[in-house]
């Protein structure tokens, strides 16, 4: 019965232990997590000037799959 009762205190410090970490460490986290993803925004958007025009150009054209179009049916009128 001893082992189960030091069991049972060891995992309940273990886990205070690890809940007061998180509190303490995961703001700290978060905030160096924000300041990187703003650093990034602000390196992919360049301030423009205003008439400013930039081009864009690709290296090859998408190409377009034709095979899903469908069946081609010949059909011709029929007078009654």
């Amino acid at each position: 019965m001893g082992i189960l009762l030091k069991i049972i205190l060891i995992s309940v410090l273990v886990y205070y232990t690890i809940k007061t970490a998180f509190r303490l460490f995961l703001p700290f986290l978060g905030k160096k997590f924000e300041q990187e993803l703003y650093k990034r925004a602000n390196q992919q958007e360049r301030v423009k000037k205003e008439g400013e025009v930039t081009l864009q150009y690709h290296s090859q054209p998408p190409k377009q799959n034709n095979k899903d179009l469908g069946e081609y049916v010949d059909f011709e009128e029929i007078d009654d």
